[in-house]
């Protein structure tokens, strides 16, 4: 089930965020991302956002990331993820049980349209489930470079 926060802010393509009913995310549970892509004109930041408890067993998320333009050009890129520092102290900002990170995947890019823009986030972790997963979210903003 998706939870949608659309168009909210200036310069906002797209906010949105998967949330995890069992609080896991399965490997193979791919997620996927889509927006209607008016101007291609402008150049665009992508940032992925992960809340997590913060029993999360990890240090770091990995992930694969797969754009695919109006035009039906793909960008694919692997990210890491930072989720905890090398002493183990939690990197975000942290409130009660939730703890958020942010992190910008990719700066000053184009995408050609118009049309539909999908964005698919995989899983890169080596286990079949990652625990401590709340949502994971895709934040794209015309970005202040220039084009």
């Amino acid at each position: 089930m998706m939870m949608a926060l659309t168009g909210c802010g200036k310069g906002k393509l797209l906010e949105e965020y998967h949330r995890f009913s069992n609080l896991s995310w399965n490997r193979f549970d791919i997620l996927t991302f889509e927006t209607n892509l008016e101007k291609q004109e402008n150049l665009y930041d992508i940032s992925l956002a992960v809340r997590h408890l913060p029993e999360y067993p990890y240090d770091h998320l990995d992930i694969h990331l797969t754009i695919i333009s109006p035009d039906g050009s793909e960008r694919s890129s692997a990210h890491t993820i930072e989720i905890k520092d090398k002493e183990g102290r939690l990197l975000g900002k942290g409130l009660g049980d939730y703890w958020d990170v942010v992190l910008r995947v990719m700066e000053g890019i184009t995408l050609t349209g118009p049309g539909k823009l999908i964005v698919e986030i995989e899983n890169k972790m080596t286990r079949l489930e990652t625990p401590g997963i709340i949502e994971i979210g895709l934040i794209i903003r015309e970005s202040k470079q220039k084009y």
